[in-house]
C-alpha cells in the first residue's frame, strides 16, 4: 500500500502544528523525514482502509493548502511588500503585511482562485501521490502574486483607513481635553437603538446642541451615534457611565472609551439602565 507523501523546503515544525489540527486523534500513519532544510511526510491509513480514499486525498488537498495560506504566503507576501510598498515606513509594512496575510485566509476572499487552487491539489494528489509545496507554487507563481497583490491592494487600502481613523480619534481626544467640563457626571444608556442622557440626579440633560440639529436638513447624514459623541464632547463630563447590556454598539462604545479614556465606566445592570426618561428620538 502506498503512502501519500508531501514535502517541500519551510519550517517542519509549523507544518506539524497545522498537521496536527488534521490527524490529532487520528488512526493515519504519519512518518516524518528533514534533510538539507526540506521535509517530508508520508500519510498512510490502516491497513483495512483503502488508501483511494477521496475523502483521505481530500483532508491531504485541505492541509497543503493551508500549509501554503499559512505558512508560504508569508514568504510572498513580504518579498512582495517590500517591491511594492517601498515608500512606505517600517512598521506601516509590518501593518501591511499582517493586513494582506489576514486578507488572504480569510474564507471569505479569493474564494474562486482558492477553489481552483484546492482542486489543482486534489487532482496532483490523485495523480502522483507525491506534492513537494515549493514546485507545485513555483510553477503557479503567477496566479499566486495576483491573489497576493490583490490583498496587498486591500490592506494598503486599510491601513489608509485606520490612519484617518486615528487622525479623526485625536482630534475628537483634543476637543475633549481642551474643553472645560460642563457635568460632574453623565450617565449614558443605550437601549434599544435610542440613546439617554442623565446628570447625577438621574435627571435628562437637555442637550443644545442635539435639539438644534433635529430636523436640519443640513445633518440629515448624521447618525444618531455622531449626534451622541458630539454631546458628550460639548458636555465633557468629568465621569462618565455608560449603561448598555454586553455585545451591544461595540463600536460606538470602543470609541467612546477610546475618547474620554479613564473618565467612562461600563454599567452592565443597575436601576440607572432601567431608566425610561427619553430624551432624543434619533432618525
Amino acid at each position: 500500500m502506498h503512502a501519500i507523501k508531501i514535502g517541500g523546503d519551510t519550517d517542519k515544525d509549523e507544518v506539524k502544528t497545522i498537521i496536527g489540527r488534521y490527524f490529532s486523534n487520528s488512526k493515519v500513519n504519519i512518518q516524518e523525514d528533514d534533510y538539507d532544510g526540506r521535509f517530508e511526510f508520508s500519510f498512510s491509513l490502516g491497513k483495512k482502509k483503502d488508501i483511494d480514499d477521496i475523502s483521505f486525498y481530500n483532508t491531504i488537498a485541505n492541509l497543503v493548502n493551508d500549509i501554503i495560506l499559512e505558512i508560504y504566503f508569508k514568504r510572498l507576501i513580504r518579498d512582495r511588500v517590500s517591491k511594492i510598498c517601498s515608500d512606505y515606513s517600517t512598521p506601516d509594512k509590518e501593518e501591511i503585511i499582517s493586513y494582506t496575510h489576514s486578507n488572504l485566509i480569510n474564507e471569505n476572499y479569493f474564494t474562486r482562485e482558492k477553489k481552483i487552487v484546492l482542486e489543482e491539489i486534489l487532482n496532483h494528489l490523485i495523480e502522483n501521490r507525491v506534492l513537494f509545496i515549493d514546485g507545485f507554487l513555483k510553477f503557479r507563481l503567477r496566479r499566486f502574486l495576483y491573489m497576493i497583490d490583490m490583498a496587498i491592494e486591500k490592506a494598503i487600502s486599510q491601513l489608509e483607513v485606520e490612519k484617518e481613523y486615528l487622525e479623526f480619534l485625536n482630534m475628537l481626544q483634543y476637543f475633549v481635553d481642551i474643553q472645560e467640563p460642563k457635568a460632574d457626571l453623565v450617565n449614558v444608556i443605550i437601549k434599544d437603538g435610542d440613546y439617554f442622557l442623565l446628570d447625577k440626579d438621574n435627571n435628562p440633560i437637555e442637550n443644545g446642541l442635539l435639539t438644534s440639529m433635529e430636523g436640519d436638513f443640513l445633518y440629515e447624514d448624521i447618525s444618531k451615534a455622531d449626534l451622541l459623541v458630539s454631546s458628550l464632547i460639548v458636555l465633557s463630563p468629568k465621569k462618565l457611565i455608560i449603561h448598555i447590556e454586553e455585545g451591544e454598539e461595540k463600536d460606538l462604545v470602543e470609541l467612546i472609551s477610546q475618547v474620554f479614556k479613564d473618565k467612562v465606566e461600563l454599567c452592565r445592570g443597575c436601576e440607572v439602565c432601567k431608566s425610561k426618561s427619553k430624551i432624543k428620538k434619533g432618525k
